[in-house]
């Protein structure tokens, strides 16, 4: 039982798919964006920036399809986009403050413009009906 309630609540919050294609890419992208200050600085902000959109990535791959069933679509693609690129920016920010990166917003940039530009393609793909969560809330079809 616990852990069927537990399967819920990751259906519900999580896509690890998306999470393991993001954590290398931008954690390569802020370790490039920071190696001007050094090969360890490069190599502990890369490793920030990879944990980070890891998490991030994951939660709002899944944040984007709970907005994807609004029928009006521009309300769904506006805080389809919105909500889960402001929550990358947060999470990302954050690991690169509590690390003290020296290019901070810097490295906040790839990271926030790729989950605008993916969730529009995320919410997109789920309104068409492909890839959606075995809980998908309504049949859009």
């Amino acid at each position: 039982m616990v852990k069927k309630e537990l399967k819920g609540v990751y259906d519900n919050i999580f896509n690890i798919k998306f999470a393991i294609i993001s954590a290398p890419i931008n954690g390569v992208i802020a370790g490039i964006v920071n190696s001007p200050h050094g090969t360890l600085e490069a190599l502990t902000s890369g490793g920030t920036q990879a944990v980070a959109s890891f998490l991030s990535t994951g939660f709002t791959a899944r944040l984007v399809q709970h907005f994807s069933p609004i029928e009006n679509r521009i309300k769904s693609y506006v805080f389809g986009s919105i909500v889960p690129a402001t929550a990358t920016f947060i999470l990302s920010y954050c690991g690169h403050y509590l690390n003290d990166t020296p290019e901070k917003l810097e490295s906040c940039v790839a990271p926030v413009l790729i989950s605008l530009t993916t969730s529009l393609a995320t919410n997109y793909i789920t309104r068409r009906g492909h890839l959606r969560p075995r809980n998908y809330p309504i049949d859009r079809s």
